[in-house]
């Protein structure tokens, strides 16, 4: 299954209440901003849409808001908080790698620290 891109879309720029946002994974969707996103930025999406299909959907959100939630109870920095969330950790970790979808274990984000 492939994600459905959405281009020059406003739904990044809803998202961006803290900092600014290129794109974002909305299961099946992936939202850019821009008329013609970067390889890097749509990479990383994808690696999102993985995580998703890997915890049958809802899976995805839940632990997204925990380890959210547990990091900001840590340190009480939003950017830190968001920094922790162990698939945001593989998606930047992984987004300059062309050959990193292709490549990727199954269950990948599992080896993160949050």
């Amino acid at each position: 299954m492939k994600p459905i891109i959405v281009k020059n879309s406003i739904v990044p720029k809803l998202f961006s209440w803290f900092f600014p946002v290129g794109a974002i994974t909305l299961f099946p969707f992936i939202f850019a901003a821009d008329k013609e996103p970067e390889d890097w930025l749509l990479r990383h999406e994808e690696i999102h849409f993985k995580q998703y299909l890997e915890l049958l959907i809802i899976g995805f959100p839940l632990i997204y808001a925990w380890d959210f939630l547990r990091g900001y109870w840590r340190c009480r920095n939003f950017a830190d908080a968001y920094h922790s969330i162990r698939f945001e950790q593989e998606s930047y970790q992984n987004e300059s790698n062309p050959n990193y979808l292709k490549e990727r274990k199954k269950y990948a984000w599992r080896k993160y620290e949050v």
